[in-house]
């Protein structure tokens, strides 16, 4: 039987120690390396950082000197015994029962023996001291069974093949580390928990993956901090939380290869949340502690502000990437009224970092802290807090549009249609917008289709080359509404503007002319919520129109300010006053008109702004709209009128027909009636009757009910 150690083949290499980190080169690569290099890619953060930073790389060498423990400790597999000497019994020339076997190479056995094998309970000591006490299974540790290290370790549990696997429990003399749960050929796999010191204040509690931390567990710090999420090649990396004891403190978020994943939005934080508060307050009133929530037509609007759109993904691709992991509804996807907490805004932008940049950084580390650096430095940097587009371009623009929001929203759902690829949300893509428009009569001499491919166009780079048009590309609500607000200014001439401006101003002819649709000023988003005053809140079940009187009250800025009757004492200070002033005082009134009237023209230049939207949305687009829906129910109605007159119908055919089938079947039985009255003879008289001809068949039908008294006449 031969040699019973893997170590004979190797050279006798002795039974390695737990200590040694030789086997782990990923983890001593990685010791301070990645730390260092994150250090030094920036100013110095807070204080508290720094202390959380090293208290997270100090656990981290923790951990990679307490992971080689029971992973350094084989068990021997027995193959060719050669027997130099046996104690015991036999049967028929084996060994059987009870015995005491000496082999070859200075290993013994003291156990059961059956027809010549170890076969039952049995102690089996190798000859550099490693001994193993329990079952065998002809000549193989099975079962159950204690492996015994020459240095005290031990292992008692399920062994198979010679292996620990299957449940048990693992105890290291040479530090004070011991794990219980899953082996699988002879390596921790599974569940399981491993203590790292005697007072069990410092342990791990999840999955492992042969010997290696991974997939998702806790771990406990000698120090009381606590880590809890995923890990990866015995390091946190991926989701997780991390609470610090000392400092009372507590991260939630990305982790790459041991260390802060957001350690880069660290540094930039002041910046970030300055980005914050300026999108999610656009279009919004002055709160008392002004703050607001950004929804996500906020964050659509930072998006394209900063370019994001600009690395071939669209703004519904990245909705999708960041709802991947999330527990969003598939009809919230798209939707432009969910909050987003500053928390939520920095995990959005580690993912699009990571999304956008991964492959140019894949081989480097670490790789998220770098694309979310190229990111800042390409993107949010030059461009952030500049707003483009029609929507947030003034404050009370903003609050007048935010009127048709709902409205637009529903109308926006009513033409999407659901995406080919999975979660198969609702999605408008360029040519169903077109279509839209063209249903509703709104490409004209004035909004063409080349207009509308240039309005869209301006400020994505993929949709038009100057020759060919992407029409399959994917729009979201924010680029839908400004896409309206930009035709407005196009769809709108000036004759329609006299037109709608040129009534009485009274109750009356505001009511007719806000009778033509009604808008209800109703703000889902939290941001929006609070932005409109009481005045517009009582208003608003009115008509645009009335709304309107409210927020801008024409009649006020077109009116001249009353004069004021001065006292004659008044009047000669004031002459006085004038004379001596002299070239000061007509300056003075100069610079005052200027003023005057360039708070004249602003006031002009919004009253018709205001014009222009409230034709557009109410006049024509809402009321397009309407139209389109009652032809809508009309063709629908049609239809069911249609099913039921062809059902009718149908039921109408099934009758007569069975009416007719009835018919014949009654013909065919009368005429077969008739046939076999003709056929009966009488016996007497058969010369006569051979000479006097057979009625016919009309006569037999013209008289079928005396056929008898026919014949005898003809007789």
């Amino acid at each position: 039987m031969g040699k019973e150690k893997k170590k004979d083949k190797k050279g006798d290499k002795p039974v390695r120690s737990p200590t040694s980190l030789s086997d782990y080169p990923e983890l001593s690569k990685q010791d301070g390396n990645t730390a260092r290099q994150e250090m030094s890619a920036s100013a110095v953060p807070p204080l508290e950082m720094l202390l959380n930073e090293l208290g997270s790389k100090r656990e981290s060498r923790d951990d990679k000197v307490q992971n080689a423990d029971a992973t350094q400790y084989e068990e021997p597999i027995l193959t060719k015994l050669i027997v130099e000497s046996y104690e015991g019994e036999k049967v028929r020339g084996l060994y059987e029962g009870d015995g005491f076997a000496v082999f070859q190479g200075g290993c013994t056995y003291c156990g059961m023996f059956s027809e010549g094998l170890m076969h039952g309970p049995g102690t089996y000591i190798w000859a550099d001291g490693l001994k193993y006490e329990g079952d065998f299974v002809k000549n193989v540790p099975m079962n159950h069974g204690m492996y015994t290290w020459p240095d005290g370790s031990t292992y008692e549990g399920e062994v198979v093949n010679g292996m620990r696997t299957g449940f048990g429990m693992f105890k290291c003399s040479t530090q004070p580390v011991s794990y219980i749960g899953h082996w699988c050929h002879g390596k921790r796999h599974g569940k399981g928990s491993v203590y790292y010191n005697q007072e069990g204040t410092s342990w791990y509690e999840g999955d492992w993956v042969h010997n290696i931390k991974k997939g998702w567990g806790v771990r406990c710090y000698k120090s009381g901090n606590i880590y809890e999420g995923q890990w990866e090649n015995n390091m946190r990396h991926g989701e997780g939380r991390m609470r610090w004891l000392a400092t009372n403190e507590e991260y939630t978020g990305q982790w790459q290869k041991g260390i802060q994943a957001e350690y880069a939005v660290l540094r930039n934080l002041t910046e970030l949340r300055r980005i914050y508060s300026f999108y999610s307050s656009l279009g919004c009133d002055q709160s008392l502690d002004n703050t607001f929530l950004m929804t996500k037509l906020h964050f659509w609007r930072f998006l394209k502000d900063c370019r994001f759109h600009h690395h071939k993904i669209t703004l519904a691709d990245m909705d999708r990437i960041l709802s991947d992991n999330q527990d969003i509804p598939v009809e919230e996807i798209h939707s432009p009224f969910t909050t987003i907490l500053l928390r939520t805004f920095l995990n959005y932008l580690l993912q699009l970092a990571y999304h956008i940049h991964h492959k140019e950084y894949q081989n480097r580390s670490p790789s998220l802290f770098l694309c979310f650096t190229k990111l800042m430095t390409e993107n949010i940097h030059p461009n952030a807090c500049r707003v483009k587009g029609n929507l947030f371009n003034g404050q009370q623009e903003t609050l007048y549009s935010m009127n048709y929001i709902d409205k637009c929203w529903e109308i926006y759902t009513a033409h999407c249609r659901p995406n080919a690829a999975p979660p198969h949300e609702l999605t408008m893509k360029m040519r169903h917008f077109l279509w839209m428009l063209k249903d509703f009569k709104m490409i004209n001499k004035e909004l063409t289709a080349t207009k509308f491919v240039e309005i869209i166009a301006d400020d994505n780079p993929f949709i038009h080359d100057g020759i060919d048009s992407n029409f399959e590309l994917e729009l979201v609500f924010l680029e839908f509404f400004e896409a309206l607000l930009s035709f407005a200014f196009i769809s709108v001439t000036d004759q329609m503007t006299k037109s709608c401006l040129n009534f009485p101003n009274d109750d009356s002819s505001g009511n007719k002319h806000g009778s033509t649709y009604t808008v209800t000023n109703q703000h889902r988003s939290p941001s929006t919520a609070t932005s409109q005053g009481s005045d517009v809140r009582d208003g608003s079940a009115k008509s645009p129109a009335s709304k309107l009187a409210f927020l801008f009250d024409f009649s006020k800025i077109r009116k001249p300010e009353p004069k004021m009757r001065t006292a004659p004492s008044d009047e000669r200070l004031s002459k006085v006053n004038f004379k001596s002033s002299g070239k000061e005082l007509t300056f003075f009134l100069s610079q005052n008109e200027k003023k005057e009237k360039s708070k004249e023209e602003g006031k002009e230049k919004l009253n018709m702004w205001v014009s222009n939207m409230c034709i557009f949305f109410v006049n024509t687009f809402f009321q397009a709209h309407k139209c389109e829906e009652i032809l809508k129910e009309k063709v629908k109605e049609n239809r069911l009128r249609h099913v039921a007159l062809a059902k009718q119908r149908k039921i109408e055919n099934e009758e007569l027909e069975a009416r007719l089938d009835s018919l014949r079947e009654e013909e065919a039985k009368r005429l077969d009636d008739e046939v076999d009255i003709t056929v009966i003879k009488e016996p007497a008289d058969t010369s006569s009757s051979q000479l006097t001809p057979s009625p016919t068949k009309e006569e037999a039908v013209v008289f079928p009910s005396k056929p008898i008294s026919s014949k005898k006449k003809k007789k």
